[in-house]
């Protein structure tokens, strides 16, 4: 489930938690002799010991907990520092992209432009963000924080601390449910750094920082059971669909979709409270809906007629972001540990795609205590909301052992309504991670709750031992089964030389960059972000629509085409272009795509595979460069187009 980088920081993790599993032994034998006196009426005779004493123990150890969630976190980008400006966390252009994306949010609202649309890439037409992975929440949250860190530095430090993040909200969610501390602890350990987390933390912030979820859980369930004043539950329920919608709709879309479907397993398990709960909590989710439409409304209308929106899916239902019905027990490539299982597993090129894994061992504890707490309503909805999400998981055609089949699935219907069928399903392994949390938790405190015999305080001791040992098992083969190669990789960051930022003219300015901005190259799109977005780039990263109107994650051809292909097959991203000859007719093209576009600008990092008949290129059509500096050139015009 996670890893030790070996030194001090493996040291400190791991008595982290041991002192952890020390203070809930200490907690669960202090709660333990407190029932057992309570049932013989034996109180202590100041009443202040009582009430303040086991209030200050909670809050110590939430603090335990929370501290080691983030030690985990740190251990598992480490020796990299969470405020570093100098390496990014993650792999390839998704760890940019979401770096450029939280720029952006700051800089528009400093600037007085749209945070949900930006003319700063894809040249003339811009990107409609609302379309795309921008997490505006995100970028504003962090807003403050660009007084005194660049870009690179937010980012990490948001990636680092969104694990942490989701994990404390599972945990205090648990705890709000009065589920027995160390079982809140390990449940929000398996939410937060679950095998879906530890994928998508290769670069995709949005899809791990999942603190609202669990909150949102807690509300529809305090609403069911009318636990609280029915206007704040839905203020309060309105406010967080809001923010994970701002943080990522996909998410958004698929706890909507478990949420109803456990709200329809309540009502055929209790048919008879389904109208005397309907008329009860009409009012709370009508306020969240007034809410949520009003403080959505504008993005809503950006997403689907916004300038630059796309027609049609980016990622279509029929993709191969699926589980296999083997991906539950087959470790990914992301496990250190196989178990022997590795050989079944379903080979992905995007490992972080590859989230359905839980694991046969943490399966079976987790059948031994949902077969234990069977008659548990709580325990009962859970198991069967986590079986929708397991099923819907697997996309619309079963696959086993690597090989789909013709047998449709209940995600199939999805292709057929819009919106949902941009789902990749894959993805819903968050939701199956967190209700495997959720059980455990439940399960466990379900054996320490077991009602001892009156007078027999032996036997409530005898339980809390047996709840503490099965605790600190179900971690042991958490560990186990789940332990990820950590630490994370990350890449270094070449930023612009002063000399080079300093003779861009002022503007905004048409760039060419080499590396051509592309969803294989998006080195150009952190230059710009932390360049404070001094230029525009004719390429870029994020979905947009083609000439057809259909979403594509790559350029529109300059015009005319020539040059854009030329850097293209120079950076040789795909096979299917070849590199071009510096001919007289290429030359002529070049010139006329930089004046037709406007161009005022180039920069090229000689460092990059290619550069070299790219440097003699521009040196044939623009002449002398205006400033070299490090491994960078650049050619610059301050009185309109070259």
């Amino acid at each position: 489930m996670w890893g030790f980088p070996v030194g001090l920081g493996a040291e400190a993790v791991k008595r982290a938690w041991a002192n952890l599993i020390s203070f809930g032994t200490e907690i669960c034998e202090q709660e333990a002799t407190m029932t057992a006196t309570a049932t013989i009426k034996d109180r202590p005779a100041d009443p202040s010991i009582e009430k303040l004493t086991p209030r200050r123990r909670n809050r110590t150890f939430a603090l335990v907990v929370v501290l080691g969630y983030v030690l985990i976190s740190v251990a598992a980008f480490w020796p990299v520092m969470p405020w570093s400006s100098t390496r990014i966390f993650g792999t390839g252009g998704d760890s940019i992209l979401a770096m450029w994306f939280l720029a952006w949010v700051p800089h528009a609202l400093a600037h007085g432009l749209n945070p949900l649309f930006s003319n700063a890439i894809f040249v003339p037409t811009g990107v409609n963000l609302a379309q795309n992975t921008e997490a505006p929440l995100l970028g504003l949250l962090t807003a403050p924080f660009a007084l005194f860190l660049g870009p690179v530095a937010r980012a990490n430090l948001l990636m680092v601390l969104a694990m942490p993040a989701s994990a404390t909200a599972a945990f205090f969610v648990l705890r709000k449910w009065r589920v027995w501390g160390p079982a809140a602890a390990l449940g929000g350990l398996i939410y937060g750094f679950s095998p879906y987390a530890v994928g998508q933390g290769l670069g995709h912030l949005v899809l791990i920082f999942l603190p609202f979820p669990p909150l949102i859980a807690m509300t529809v369930v305090s609403i069911v059971q009318q636990q609280g004043s029915p206007r704040r539950l839905g203020i309060q329920l309105g406010l967080l669909v809001s923010a994970q919608f701002l943080c990522e709709m996909e998410v958004m879309t698929t706890v909507a979709i478990l949420t109803a479907w456990a709200l329809i397993c309540f009502v055929v398990r209790y048919p008879k409270r389904a109208a005397s709960i309907a008329r009860s909590s009409l009012k709370s989710f009508g306020i969240a809906f007034a809410l949520a439409a009003v403080l959505l409304a504008y993005p809503i209308w950006m997403l689907l007629a916004g300038p630059q929106h796309y027609n049609g899916t980016a990622q279509s239902v029929v993709n191969p972001y699926y589980n296999d019905i083997l991906s539950f027990i087959a470790p990914g490539p992301l496990q250190r540990s196989s178990l022997g299982l590795r050989s079944i597993g379903v080979v992905v090129s995007n490992p972080s795609e590859l989230g359905g894994f839980i694991g046969l061992p943490l399966l079976i504890v987790a059948a031994v205590l949902v077969w234990r707490s069977r008659k548990s309503p709580r325990m009962q909805l859970t198991v069967a909301t986590l079986l929708g999400a397991a099923i819907l998981s697997l996309g619309p055609h079963l696959a086993v052992a690597g090989h789909l089949t013709r047998i449709p699935m209940p995600f199939i219907v999805f292709s057929h309504l819009p919106l949902l069928d941009n789902i990749l399903p894959v993805r819903m392994s968050m939701e199956v991670d967190a209700c495997i949390g959720v059980v455990i938790a439940f399960g466990l405190d379900d054996l320490r709750r077991a009602p001892a015999r009156a007078h027999h305080r032996d036997e409530s001791f005898g339980r809390a031992r047996i709840a503490v040992v099965l605790t600190a098992v179900t971690l042991v083969v958490l560990v186990i089964s789940q332990l990820p190669l950590w630490p994370y990789a990350s890449e270094p960051v070449r930023s612009l030389p002063a000399a080079i930022s300093s003779a861009i003219p002022s503007g905004d300015p048409i760039a060419v960059t080499y590396p051509y901005a592309l969803p294989v190259s998006t080195q150009p799109m952190l230059w710009q972000a932390q360049d404070g977005f001094s230029f525009r780039l004719l390429g870029g990263y994020s979905e947009h629509p083609d000439p057809d109107g259909a979403p594509t994650g790559f350029p529109n051809a300059m015009n005319p085409p020539g040059l854009d292909l030329f850097l293209e097959g120079q950076q040789a991203y795909s096979v299917y272009l070849p590199h071009v000859a510096i001919t007289p007719q290429l030359l002529a093209s070049a010139r006329a795509g930089l004046i037709n576009n406007d161009v005022r600008l180039v920069i090229v990092d000689n460092q990059v595979k290619g550069a070299g008949p790219v440097l003699v290129l521009f040196g044939q059509i623009l002449g002398k460069p205006t400033v070299s500096s490090g491994s960078f050139t650049l050619w610059s015009s301050r009185g309109g187009a070259f």
